[in-house]
């Protein structure tokens, strides 16, 4: 007999039975996959120029079927976070700046943005060309609010000890799946914008 591997029990079989082993059915829920999409990931300390930052890394997700962009330090480019070059890190790595970091919490704020396509009003904007296509940028200001033009939903947080030399870096996660998007515009009030995790 042959059962496959699940979560919350094991299983053993030879020729004198089997066992099935159901001690920890409601395994914790803390646990989380070593990698997801949109998790941000290789977060470390650089010094380049007597400066020391904070660059990272996202995991490639989707959200409608689109892989975001994200702005690429090493090659000064923005890029599809499933971008692949021989010679450059996969995924794309981005930099912090001390202005992406709120000054009191000395966080900065991870977001997904995306919005409209100015031309036809599909959601998202499939068009990789334009500033409404889906991309991962910082944001120093946990309440940005979502426009008419684009959506904001915050994938993470990187928290220091110093905005302006930071010695010590905090990853958080908020998003742990690709995701699934609408965005609902009625006359004479902003666009509201809601996710799913797929």
């Amino acid at each position: 007999m042959k059962i496959q591997p699940g979560v919350g029990y094991t299983f053993d079989s030879s020729a004198h039975g089997f066992t099935l082993d159901t001690s920890d059915p409601f395994p914790s829920s803390s646990v989380q996959p070593s990698t997801h999409p949109f998790k941000i990931i290789n977060a470390r300390l650089i010094t380049v120029s007597g400066t020391t930052t904070v660059i990272y890394q996202v995991q490639s997700g989707t959200i409608n079927n689109l892989v975001p962009l994200i702005d690429d330090y090493v090659s000064s480019t923005t890029v599809k976070l499933d971008r692949t070059t021989s010679g450059l890190a996969d995924p794309p790595t981005a930099q912090l700046s001390s202005t992406d970091y709120d000054a009191t919490t000395k966080t900065a704020y991870i977001a997904l943005r995306s919005g409209p396509s100015s031309s036809t009003g599909a959601y998202p904007d499939n068009d990789d060309t334009t500033s409404r296509y889906p991309v991962i940028v910082p944001s120093n200001d946990p309440l940005v609010a979502d426009t008419d033009t684009a959506g904001f939903l915050f994938i993470g947080t990187i928290t220091v000890d110093d905005v302006t030399t930071p010695t010590t870096f905090t990853v958080s996660q908020n998003v742990t799946g690709s995701l699934w998007s609408d965005r609902i515009k009625l006359a004479g009030i902003t666009a509201k914008y809601f996710y799913a995790r797929i």
